[in-house]
C-alpha cells in the first residue's frame, strides 16, 4: 500500500490507481478530485486524472524523473507520447551547449516556441540563462507553468500564442515574460541564441505525418521570419522522416529566400548538421541544426545511446564498402538505428575495416580469419555502434536447411536482412518461437563465386 504523507486528494487519487484500468476506472468512479491551484479551462476533474494516470504510465521509463514527481499534472495522454524521452533531452541540451558556447551572448536565451509537455525545455533550462516556453495550447501551457515550479525550475518564461511569422515578434517580446535580471527594457523584442521547434506530427483525426510542410505550425513558411530573430534553429522531426527529402526542401526554402530577399539566388544553405539519435536499439529523433550564416557543407551526426561518429557529406557519398570473398566469418555486425537512418554505413565500414555481407545487406565482418585476441580488440570499437555475434553456423537458405536450423534452434531471434522476406515471415518459414538458443540472421551474401541467401546463425557476444 502507498504511504500517503502530504499529498492532495488529487495526488493520493493518482497514486492509488496509477496501474488501474482507466475504461473500468471511468464506469466505476463518481468522485473525482481536481488538482489544486492550477486552471484548466474546460477539462473536467475526470479526464485531467485520467489523462494524468495515462501519462504516467507512458512516462515510467520514457522520463523516469518526471514520473517520480507524483505533484505533476498531465493534461492530455497524447503529449505524454509525443514528448521526448529524458535520454534525448538531454542529447538536445547537449547540442544546444555547443552552439551556445559557438556563439555565445551574455544572456543565453533559449526560445522552445513549440513547448509542449515541457521535457525539453526543462533540459535547455539547466544549461541557458534563460528559456521562453511557448505553446498555442493553454492546457498545455498551464499545466507546463505548474510542473515547472514543481521542479524547482525557475528559470523558464511562459506564454502562449499561436505561433505564425506574425505572431513571432510578440511571442519574442520581453513584455511577455518575466525577464528577471536579463538586462532588457521593457517589450524589447528579444533575439534568442537558438530557437528549437519540435512541429506537431499528428492531424485532427489521429493520422500521422512524416513530410515537413505537412507538420504544424509550416516550419517552411516560418524559417525567414524565424531567421530574423535567432542565427541558429533546431528542429526536432519524425525519426521516420526522409533525411534527404527533407534537407532538399528546407535547402530549396533557402533558395526561394535568397532571391526573394537578394535577388542572389542559390549561395549556400541553411543546414549544417544533422544528428540521427537512437536510443535503446530504437532510432528516436531526427534533429536539423540550420545556421543562418552557414558557409560550410552539411555535416552528419550519428548517435547510438550517447555515442556519437560524425560524417561529412563528401565521405558519405564517396563511401563504398568492400564486399567479402569468401564465406569464412567469425564475426558479424549489424550496425545501429542512427547508422543505418543515416546512411552511414559504408562509410563506418570503411574507417573500422569491415566489409559488407551485399551491397544492400546492412551485416558487416571481418575481412581476414581473426583469433580470439584481436576480435575482441577489434569489437571495442564496434561496441557502441551495434551490435556484435559470434557465427555459429553459415548455411544455404532452402528447405533442408530452414527445417534443420529450426529443429536445432527452436527458441531464437530472428532477423531478414535483403532477402524477399520480412522477420516474421522468416521465423514462420524457421517455424521458431522467440528465445535465447540463438540470433538467426537470413541475409544475401554477394562474394565472387557465392552469391546467394543464406542462414546464419549466432551467439550474441
Amino acid at each position: 500500500m502507498p504511504i500517503f504523507i502530504n499529498m492532495t486528494d488529487f495526488e493520493k487519487f493518482i497514486i492509488e490507481h496509477e496501474d488501474s484500468d482507466t475504461a473500468s476506472l471511468m464506469l466505476s468512479t463518481k468522485k473525482w478530485p481536481a488538482p489544486e491551484g492550477i486552471k484548466l479551462g474546460k477539462l473536467s476533474s475526470k479526464d485531467v486524472a485520467v489523462n494524468t494516470i495515462e501519462a504516467r504510465k507512458k512516462l515510467r521509463k520514457k522520463v523516469p524523473d518526471w514520473w517520480e514527481r507524483r505533484e505533476l499534472i498531465y493534461p492530455t495522454a497524447l503529449c505524454a507520447e509525443q514528448c521526448s524521452s529524458s535520454a534525448t533531452a538531454a542529447y538536445k541540451a547537449k547540442l544546444a551547449r555547443k552552439i551556445i558556447h559557438e556563439y555565445a551572448t551574455d544572456a543565453h536565451v533559449i526560445a522552445d516556441l513549440t513547448g509542449g509537455l515541457g521535457i525539453d525545455a526543462a533540459a535547455f533550462s539547466k544549461i541557458a540563462g534563460v528559456v521562453l516556453y511557448n505553446d498555442m495550447n493553454p492546457v498545455l501551457a498551464e499545466a507546463a507553468r505548474h510542473n515547472f515550479n514543481v521542479l524547482g525550475i525557475e528559470n523558464i518564461r511562459i506564454s502562449c500564442t499561436e505561433l505564425t511569422a506574425k505572431s513571432l515578434p510578440d511571442i519574442l517580446r520581453s513584455s511577455h515574460y518575466d525577464t528577471g535580471n536579463l538586462g532588457l527594457r521593457q517589450s524589447e523584442t528579444m533575439h534568442p541564441d537558438i530557437i528549437f521547434l519540435d512541429p506537431s506530427r499528428r492531424g485532427s483525426n489521429g493520422n500521422r505525418f512524416y513530410m515537413i510542410e505537412d507538420c504544424q505550425p509550416d516550419v517552411l513558411k516560418l524559417l525567414p521570419a524565424l531567421f530574423s530573430y535567432s542565427r541558429n534553429i533546431l528542429l526536432k522531426l519524425s525519426p521516420m522522416a526522409d533525411i534527404s527529402l527533407t534537407t532538399e526542401r528546407l535547402n530549396h526554402c533557402y533558395e526561394e529566400y535568397s532571391e526573394k530577399t537578394f535577388n542572389t539566388g542559390w549561395n549556400g544553405n541553411w543546414v549544417r548538421e544533422i544528428h540521427v539519435v537512437s536510443n535503446g536499439g530504437e532510432c528516436k529523433e531526427l534533429l536539423i541544426w540550420m545556421d543562418r550564416d552557414w558557409n560550410g557543407k552539411m555535416g552528419f551526426v550519428c548517435a547510438e545511446d550517447g555515442n556519437m561518429l560524425n560524417f561529412s557529406q563528401e565521405e558519405i557519398s564517396k563511401s563504398k564498402a568492400a564486399l567479402p570473398d569468401s564465406t569464412y566469418m567469425r564475426v558479424i555486425f549489424e550496425p545501429g538505428k542512427s547508422l543505418t537512418k543515416a546512411g552511414t554505413v559504408n562509410a563506418f565500414c570503411n574507417r573500422l575495416g569491415l566489409v559488407k555481407l551485399g551491397k544492400f545487406t546492412n551485416l558487416c565482418t571481418f575481412p581476414c580469419p581473426l583469433n580470439d585476441s584481436e576480435i575482441s580488440e577489434k569489437s571495442k570499437a564496434l561496441e557502441p555502434f551495434g551490435k556484435i555475434f559470434m557465427v555459429k553456423e553459415l548455411l544455404p537458405f532452402d528447405k533442408a536447411s530452414a527445417k534443420t536450423v529450426g529443429k536445432k534452434y527452436p527458441r531464437s531471434e530472428v532477423s531478414a536482412k535483403n532477402i524477399p522476406l520480412s522477420s516474421d515471415e522468416l521465423r514462420t518459414r524457421l517455424g521458431v518461437a522467440s528465445g535465447d538458443d540463438a540470433m538467426i540472421f537470413g541475409a544475401r551474401m554477394e562474394m565472387p563465386h557465392a552469391t546467394g541467401n543464406y542462414l546464419i546463425i549466432c551467439d550474441r557476444i
